[in-house]
């Protein structure tokens, strides 16, 4: 069953990425609940459907785990990697626009297993073990140069049953993956755990493959990202999904 799945996901990708056409765009990314939904709503489905939809385009979607969809757009199995950070020597391509500016980053532990008080900092995890969704590589960052104990996992289901039964010492993700899944899962983050801002959000891109296509598709999204901006179509899109108009106004929306 995997392999025919992986077989026919190819198979799909491969047709459209030997055509220079633009009447199509196969975007992948994880799930990421009111933005990415399974059945393709969302705050960044609606984007890039508002995008690219009026333009004849049809949007394609895939949800993968994040590592795998980063990877099928590295091999140009795919169009653009949804939510992706601007690295200059990364191998995709990006618009001038970004997508998205993410929540703030968290970090949550037991109150029993961390220091607690105003004086917390990233060495007070020394030694911990800390888990993540795989493929975010906060060893690299975060946590660079400091001895830690990581996990990575496939779901933040499982990172928060791990930490509720003490194998986790932490978790990090943003703050809006978290708080809405414990709650849904019943776990009271306030009483029993602690929450602490790691960093603040940073601008989210749609990334795209190194290929003639994307060089097409890129310029059409800036295009259209300029008028929906000045528009208010895309603070409309936020308001819609319940985000607040100070969160997502047309300032945070600037080329910079």
């Amino acid at each position: 069953m995997i392999l025919l799945y992986l077989c026919s996901f190819t198979f799909a990708s491969s047709v459209f990425a030997s055509n220079d056409d633009v009447d199509n765009i196969f975007v992948t990314t994880e799930e990421w609940e009111g933005y990415t939904n399974k059945n393709g709503t969302g705050v960044y489905w609606d984007i890039i459907k508002k995008v690219y939809e009026p333009l004849g385009i049809h949007v394609n979607t895939k949800l993968l785990p994040w590592k795998r969809a980063e990877a099928v757009v590295l091999n140009k199995q795919a169009d653009a990697l949804l939510g992706a950070y601007y690295q200059q020597d990364n191998e995709l391509l990006y618009p001038k626009w970004h997508i998205s500016i993410e929540d703030p980053l968290v970090i949550i532990f037991g109150t029993s297993n961390i220091q607690k008080g105003d004086k917390l900092h990233i060495l007070s995890f020394k030694d911990k073990k800390i888990g993540w969704i795989r493929g975010y590589g906060f060893e690299k960052t975060l946590f660079k140069d400091i001895p830690i104990e990581k996990k990575e996992l496939s779901r933040m289901q499982s990172g928060l049953l791990m930490l509720k039964a003490g194998r986790l010492d932490a978790l990090v993700d943003y703050e809006s993956n978290i708080e809405p899944l414990a709650q849904k899962m019943g776990l009271k983050l306030g009483q029993s755990y602690t929450t602490k801002e790691l960093e603040k959000g940073n601008k989210l891109f749609l990334a795209f493959s190194k290929t003639n296509r994307s060089k097409k598709l890129i310029k059409l999204f800036d295009e259209r990202m300029e008028k929906l901006v000045a528009s208010g179509e895309i603070e409309k899109i936020y308001l819609k999904w319940g985000h607040s108009k100070k969160k997502f106004s047309k300032e945070r929306y600037s080329k910079d």
